[in-house]
């Protein structure tokens, strides 16, 4: 993986990782042989603060990292998921030539969501610009924010957190805290390749928030590479059925005998074992049997 940035300090309190940065350059992003899994990124919320700064959304920015590091597959739950129903829609009214191979059971499923945060100070000690802070957390509630930032001290703090989407469990948060008097890229980089992101290499408070996310993204990264990967198994129970007809549970994977009554709506959970048409379930109770997977939704 590469190292973070020349002048870093870090310490572990509370499962958060805190980053201090002395000189903020160019935000180097961790590289990864093989992605941990899929995820989708969190829409951005908050009341857009980062109009105020002349800045892009900061989603495409961090779905940017994602991409470049190659640690996670992204899937896109956004205007390409919209694009893509878009296109199923004119499958199945016919619209579409023979043979394209665009319809339902298709889309790949997200192990995880990324949820990203932010808390970035504006501390004015230079009297030009407009005293105040900015507090737009992304996934949660607004401060204050500020419309302009001319100042001698610039610091971000971003939080990024890594849940599992099937059992909706946090698997990791990190947090970086990036403070900067004089910051300084150069030409070109990373964010300047990136097409539409030029915001963020162009003004003081768009180079001090993308370096705290990178700082962040790497931070959570390398937890799930210290975990041997036990932080990204998306183990989960399996999915459960409902019953789509009145009938019965059975003592063997037949019509026989039965353990119980089932009604139409009730839950079963599967055990993962099957035999032919029929599947070993539990009901709510506990109540072991089997039931014909054509009795199920």
């Amino acid at each position: 993986m590469k190292r973070l940035l020349p002048a870093i300090t870090a310490i572990i309190a509370s499962g958060l990782s805190f980053v201090a940065v002395a000189d903020v350059e160019e935000p180097p992003i961790p590289s990864c042989e093989r992605p941990y899994g899929t995820v989708a990124l969190s829409e951005a919320s908050g009341g857009a603060w980062w109009q105020s700064y002349d800045l892009e959304n900061p989603e495409a920015l961090i779905k940017y990292y994602v991409t470049e590091s190659g640690c996670f597959t992204l899937v896109d739950r956004g205007d390409g998921l919209q694009m893509g129903m878009n296109e199923r829609a004119l499958g199945q009214s016919g619209e579409l030539s023979v043979g394209s191979n665009v319809g339902s059971g298709q889309l790949t499923a997200a192990d995880f969501f990324l949820v990203p945060d932010l808390i970035a100070d504006d501390d004015d000690t230079g009297g030009s610009g407009i005293a105040g802070a900015l507090g737009g957390r992304i996934g949660g509630s607004l401060g204050g924010v500020i419309g302009g930032v001319k100042t001698s001290k610039l610091e971000a703090d971003t939080i990024l957190s890594l849940v599992n989407s099937r059992t909706g469990v946090q698997v990791t948060t990190a947090r970086a805290r990036v403070e900067k008097r004089d910051v300084s890229f150069g030409v070109g980089g990373l964010l300047g390749a990136a097409a539409g992101l030029g915001s963020y290499q162009d003004t003081e408070i768009g180079r001090v928030i993308a370096s705290a996310y990178a700082a962040s993204y790497t931070a959570l990264v390398e937890k799930v590479q210290a975990s041997g990967g036990a932080l990204t198994r998306s183990d989960a129970p399996a999915e459960a059925y409902t019953m789509a007809i009145d009938t019965d549970m059975y003592t063997g994977p037949a019509r026989g005998e039965a353990v119980r009554a089932l009604r139409e709506g009730m839950m079963v959970y599967p055990t993962g074992n099957r035999q032919g048409a029929f599947l070993e379930v539990k009901d709510k109770f506990g109540t072991l049997g089997w039931v014909s997977v054509e009795d199920l939704l």
